[in-house]
């Protein structure tokens, strides 16, 4: 009841002293809307008919943003969670309630990246967020929508720049923490440009580690646990050799470094952490690094009537990280046999590669008809690999019982290639109603291979495909997939007035099916009989096949006493068919299959209000009721459950009133509430789902501006809530009666400066 208390406040606020997209659908900076490039064409968000949240460099600012979640918590039916295994690549991104993996696009510029990284705010334009599916123009792993970061590209003919710096603390905390970013855009000539910026972020751990025993034998701790380096830049050129051609070359870089994980211990049935501490037998040092850079090639050209739009790109990541998985150890193996705790880590390593072209012709919107057309070709390669790491001393701990120290290692290896082309035409019918189509083809080729040893697979496995087939395939031949199709989107839209516009759009996403790692055919581990059990066996288990969904949805965008007022909002219902979902059998190898289907249905409305000169009030409140529609034979879900990971409620308030103290200074201060209702988790227990609590997050900002330079005093998480954000999947296997919560931040305070030239 408590939320419902502060979800029907927040929508009396929206109704009682209306606001605007909360940075979003009708966000605005400046005074003006931000131009969007949601559709693959520049226009104010306001004239675009799909349901936006965009977030403007202005905005970012006044949060005093750097990662994800100090702009994810505050877009409405938006969700989050930690649902894969370790801590860089585990974060995965829900829309409307179309939960998993590869279910929401996440794009820097004009690639497709992967959705767990998590680039600092630094040169920014904008962040926009399209909710449904975004198939026709994005392709597949958008089925729930897409996220898109925007970057400040080089200005012809301008000399520029700014820099930043920060300070605060953090509560739990021994030490600062401390950033600096800076930016400059230089002329090269009368045809070209340069643009670069670097940054460099040191995030305080707030988790202590305690252990009985260390290298000298003797108990100790450390504080500074969960501590992270971040630092990056980027590089980029604009060259102009003629009036109607542009060519920008572009490289990202960013690293980060961790010595822990932000993991607060607590137990399956109770994921409320008492608090900071993560007591341990011996002292194992965790964490790990992400590496990732984007190299790109974007040229534009001018045909008159059209544009011809050439986008070429990789992006390359490497993930790799340590766990203390002594508990897991002790509990299966040393346990049974009496014999005492051994130190033990295992490392793992997640590698992604992807090379992205894009040929599109788009053509100006001054006729009857526009349309957008392209080509697209991608190859990624990703996967995993477990070095070998032996636990010293195991096999002889057991009196020679396991016949070997080794408790898994595996490595295996993704390869994708997919051609698709595209469409999608407007025809304005007149009298402000214009009807779209889009249609995209698609051909997606999947390769496997790899092997598994150790105890935890039951001795080696060579070769996977034999393995799991029993002989189906050649041995050293890859798993091959390969599934082709067709993603239509249709749309209606009415221009009432300038300001004023209803549409209804009908669209198909899909996410495109796979070859998993083999569950292991040892009869020893019993996982054959266990998936019998299930409806299915080892050969199946392997494969997994797409899933689609059809989406329905109407909206509006208003705006009102000569926009002052900006009202939004879209309602919308899903259908999702043979749904992928983890499956995790009584022998702990976890494999996808399609099971099922869901129905996703809600609403989101976003509002910002300029009711006195210098003061503006946003809030947006969304709300999703996703069920499982129809059970699957192998899934623990039934029909009438939650969809995991979704949020049922997610809701924003903010106010910013800036006003002038002097000639040539002014005063701003902002306000911001978010709300993230309560989700459930099955990342360890699919057979009883585990409660993710709804969180509230506070943060304020008070700054002063005056001639080039602004000093700013923020606040981020006020009320010290510890938001939980996912119940860890582990890197080896959850600690029986120990679960590890993914938290946030604690309460941090701190000043920073701005300065421009």
């Amino acid at each position: 009841m408590g939320f419902r208390k502060r979800a029907i406040g927040v929508t009396m606020v929206m109704i009682g002293c209306p606001s605007a997209p909360l940075m979003a659908q009708g966000a605005v900076d400046g005074g003006g809307d931000i131009i969007v490039t949601a559709t693959k064409r520049s226009d104010t968000l306001q004239n675009v008919p799909l349901s936006i949240s965009a977030i403007g460099a202005a905005s970012l600012e006044q949060r005093s943003a750097s990662t994800f979640i100090d702009y994810a918590a505050s877009i409405p039916n938006l969700g989050f969670g930690y649902t894969g295994d370790g801590a860089f690549s585990a974060r995965t991104i829900s829309l409307r309630g179309i939960s998993g993996d590869n279910t929401t696009g996440f794009y820097l510029d004009e690639t497709p990246v992967i959705d767990s990284i998590d680039p600092k705010i630094v040169d920014v334009d904008r962040v926009e967020v399209l909710r449904g599916p975004q198939g026709t123009l994005y392709g597949a792993r958008s089925m729930g929508g897409t996220v898109r970061m925007i970057t400040k590209q080089p200005q012809l003919g301008e000399t520029a720049g700014r820099i930043h710096a920060s300070l605060g603390t953090t509560r739990h905390t021994d030490r600062p923490n401390y950033a600096a970013d800076g930016a400059i855009n230089l002329p090269l000539g009368d045809k070209a440009a340069l643009r670069a910026s670097a940054f460099y972020q040191y995030d305080a751990g707030f988790f202590e580690r305690q252990f009985a025993q260390g290298s000298n034998g003797a108990p100790g701790r450390h504080d500074n646990i969960g501590r992270t380096r971040s630092w990056g830049g980027a590089l980029s050129v604009r060259l102009e050799p003629t009036d109607r051609l542009s060519i920008t070359p572009r490289l990202l870089y960013q690293k980060s470094v961790a010595n822990g994980f932000p993991y607060a211990d607590a137990t399956p049935a109770d994921l409320n952490p008492r608090d900071l501490v993560q007591r341990r037998p011996f002292d194992i040092a965790e964490g790990g690094s992400d590496r990732w850079y984007l190299a790109s090639l974007d040229a534009h050209y001018d045909l008159g009537s059209a544009s011809l739009i050439s986008s070429t790109s990789y992006f390359n990541r490497r993930v790799y990280e340590t766990e203390d998985q002594t508990g897991v150890i002790s509990a299966f193996f040393l346990d049974p046999f009496g014999a005492a705790p051994l130190p033990a880590a295992i490392d793992q390593g997640v590698p992604f590669k992807r090379f992205v072209q894009e040929i599109r012709l788009v053509s100006s919107d001054e006729g009857a008809l526009s349309y957008v057309l392209g080509g697209y070709y991608s190859w990624t390669r990703d996967g995993e690999y477990y070095p070998p790491v032996p636990t010293a001393g195991l096999d002889a701990a057991t009196g020679g019982a396991l016949g070997s120290d080794l408790f898994f290692s595996d490595a295996y290896r993704n390869t994708v290639r997919e051609p698709a082309v595209f469409g999608e035409a407007t025809y304005k019918l007149g009298h402000g109603l214009s009807a779209t189509a889009g249609l995209r083809w698609y051909r997606i080729t999947t390769t496997n291979l790899g092997f598994q040893d150790g105890l935890a697979a039951g001795g080696r496995i060579e070769d996977l495909a034999d393995a799991a087939t029993g002989g189906v395939f050649p041995t050293g031949r890859p798993f091959r997939l390969r599934q082709s199709g067709v993603n239509p989107k249709a749309q209606l839209s009415w221009k009432l007035t300038p300001d004023d516009m209803i549409y209804a759009t009908a669209a198909r996403g899909f996410r495109p099916g796979g070859v998993s790692p083999a569950v292991p055919p040892s009869p020893a581990l019993g996982c054959a009989a266990d998936l019998a059990a299930l409806g299915t066996s080892l050969s199946a288990a392997k494969f997994y096949k797409a899933d689609s969904l059809w989406s329905y949805e109407l909206g509006a965008k208003t705006s009102w006493f000569g926009r002052k007022l900006v009202v939004n909002g879209a309602a919308f219902y899903i259908d999702w068919k043979n749904i992928q979902q983890q499956i995790l059998p009584p022998c702990g190898y976890q494999f996808r299959a399609n099971a099922g289907a869901a129905r996703s249905k809600g609403f989101e409305i976003e509002l910002q209000a300029r009711p006195l000169p210098g003061l503006e009030l946003d809030a947006a409140l969304g709300y999703i009721d996703a069920r499982i529609s129809k059970a699957g034979s192998i899934s623990a879900l039934r029909k009438g459950d939650r969809v995991l990971q979704v949020p049922d409620w997610t809701s924003s308030v903010s106010l910013t009133y800036t006003t002038a103290i002097g000639d040539d200074a002014h005063l701003s201060t902002r306000i911001g509430y978010s709300y993230v209702g309560e989700s459930f988790s099955a990342n360890n227990d699919p057979f009883n789902p585990r409660r993710r609590a709804p969180y509230e997050l506070w943060d304020a900002r008070l700054a002063v501006t005056w001639s080039r330079y602004e000093l700013a005093l923020f606040g981020k998480n006020l009320g010290d809530r510890r938001a939980n954000l996912a119940d860890n999947r582990s890197i080896s296997v959850e600690t029986p009666g120990r679960a590890r919560v993914v938290v946030n931040q604690p309460r941090t305070i701190g000043i920073e400066m701005r300065s421009s030239f």
